[in-house]
């Protein structure tokens, strides 16, 4: 890397520059905006819990049952009387003397686990942890609909608050005696600025410098060079180091190449360390999400009106190559046409079928 570095220096300095621009650009913003007013909420009635289903709870007003299946509150309707008396500080009471035992029972397991010095006592105490923590969380979701949320009326009237921010733009640009070009950024910012053109909400400016990947032309030919600065030219959530683009007669193309490695999913696990002689013998392994880093490339070709268009990434937000593909048919300069496709990395095509046309110019034929 280091001679590669020397070399690309070493031609830039020897090219000579012809010319080379500093330009400033930004704007500071003052000024006053309301709050929007809190929402009304209808609240909810708190429900008891009905000792007869394990994991349930009894509507205090319906007879109702209400059990966790798989994870999800179901409802069941009454098929016999039910005592549906109303929710007590006694009930309350138990609830939360039954959760702080659990708690309890949770750390103790897990006293017992840092403990453990085989593997075998080790996923037994595990298991034992597993259901109350199991219990723990039915048992806090019990507490919360037997409390039951308070309604809350409409916030009072919205009042005032005033704002000031900046952002603040510099870009560097230059040339060279042989016709190279160069240009290269930063933006920072502070405070907040209203957004004016969106949905008019109070957008925060980055305090932190961000730089610009650096481009360089030459010959009709870009490239860009920027860590994680450039963006993918399928999905534009995802970002790549180096570029390349330009043109061919009437064919178009860029390539944006990620030079990081993928990384690999990993599930979370438990390891155990017969070796270890301080402490547990055993620790625990954070998951790691899949990241995967792209290659990705566009193509553009003009024949007469029509014109086509594609891209294309090898990997999406997901893992899987994706591509989209246009053909726009320009009927006048008033009037064209577009068909599209998307397989969203799936292969279960999108088409869209959309047509531009501007009024003014066509009223005006």
């Amino acid at each position: 890397m280091k001679k590669v570095l020397l070399t690309t220096t070493a031609l830039v300095m020897t090219a000579g520059v012809a010319s080379a621009e500093i330009t400033f650009s930004g704007k500071g913003e003052a000024g006053f905006y309301r709050n929007a007013p809190a929402a009304a909420s209808a609240g909810t009635t708190g429900i008891t819990v009905n000792d007869g289903n394990v994991f349930g709870a009894l509507d205090a007003t319906t007879g109702a049952t209400v059990a966790f299946v798989n994870g999800v509150l179901t409802t069941t309707a009454a098929t016999t009387a039910q005592d549906a008396t109303a929710v007590t500080a006694d009930n309350l009471q138990a609830k939360n003397a039954e959760i702080a035992g659990l708690v309890a029972a949770v750390e103790a397991h897990e006293a017992l686990m840092a403990a453990d010095t085989t593997e075998a006592a080790y996923n037994t105490e595990k298991d034992a942890r597993d259901v109350d923590m199991a219990a723990l969380a039915i048992a806090r979701a019990e507490l919360a609909l037997m409390t039951g949320v308070a309604a809350t009326g409409k916030g009072a009237t919205p009042n005032l608050s005033s704002y000031s921010g900046y952002d603040f733009n510099v870009a560097v640009s230059g040339a060279s005696d042989n016709g190279m070009t160069f240009a290269m950024g930063f933006d920072m910012g502070a405070g907040m600025i209203a957004d004016q053109d969106d949905d008019r909400a109070m957008d925060a400016q980055g305090g932190a410098i961000a730089t610009s990947a650096m481009t360089i032309g030459y010959a009709g030919y870009t490239i860009a060079i920027g860590d994680d600065k450039i963006d993918d030219v399928y999905d534009d959530t995802q970002n790549g180091d180096v570029s390349i683009a330009g043109a061919l007669g009437d064919l178009t193309f860029k390539i944006v190449h990620d030079m990081d490695d993928d990384v690999v999913a990993v599930a979370a696990a438990t390891n155990y360390d017969a070796a270890a002689t301080s402490g547990s013998h055993y620790s625990e392994t954070a998951a790691v999400a899949a990241v995967y880093n792209t290659t990705s490339y566009s193509l553009g070709y003009t024949m007469g009106d029509v014109a086509f268009g594609m891209a294309s990434t090898d990997h999406d937000d997901r893992g899987n190559a994706a591509s989209s593909f246009s053909l726009t048919y320009t009927v006048s300069d008033a009037l064209s046409a577009t068909y599209s496709v998307d397989n969203v990395g799936t292969f279960k095509d999108i088409a869209k079928l959309s047509a531009t046309a501007k009024i003014s110019d066509m009223l005006s034929i």
